[in-house]
């Protein structure tokens, strides 16, 4: 994974808050393309949550539920989950955004594979410790069904 350098409109950040918050958020984005089940992909969003996935935008948690649960239902397995390139850059102490490009690949419950890759883009706000997203962007090459 490649990470860009530190925002220089950071305020007041050392290098070691730097290198801290970049771990911490590197390391929510992995557990987020690792989530096995709804509640755990869920659990990675505020409840105020605004998401666009590719071209469909979800204004709300609960419609963004609605998607991620549907999409939970017909997974049997995780085949490939790979963030090939990650930037994060730290806006203050807690906030941050992550841009990367990702490969997925998943078999659904009727055996159809289907490769994912595309573009994420995600802001990550920390609230009461935990590193949350707040808004999320992506898109996807086209689909490839085996």
């Amino acid at each position: 994974m490649m990470e860009s350098c530190q925002n220089p409109d950071s305020i007041n950040l050392s290098e070691s808050q730097l290198i801290q918050i970049k771990a911490e958020v590197r390391q929510r984005a992995i557990d987020h393309l690792n989530a096995k089940d709804a509640a755990t992909g869920l659990s990675h969003y505020t409840e105020n949550v605004i998401a666009v996935s590719n071209g469909k935008l979800f204004p709300s948690f609960e419609l963004l539920a609605e998607d991620v649960k549907a999409y939970y239902n017909i997974l049997k397995e995780v085949n490939l989950a790979v963030w090939d390139e990650m930037h994060i850059n730290v806006i203050s102490t807690d906030a941050a955004l992550v841009t990367a490009q990702f490969r997925y690949s998943f078999t659904s419950t009727n055996n159809e594979k289907t490769d994912l890759q595309g573009v994420w883009t995600a802001l990550y706000i920390r609230s009461n410790g935990s590193w949350k997203i707040r808004v999320r962007h992506e898109s996807f090459a086209p689909l490839e069904i085996k």
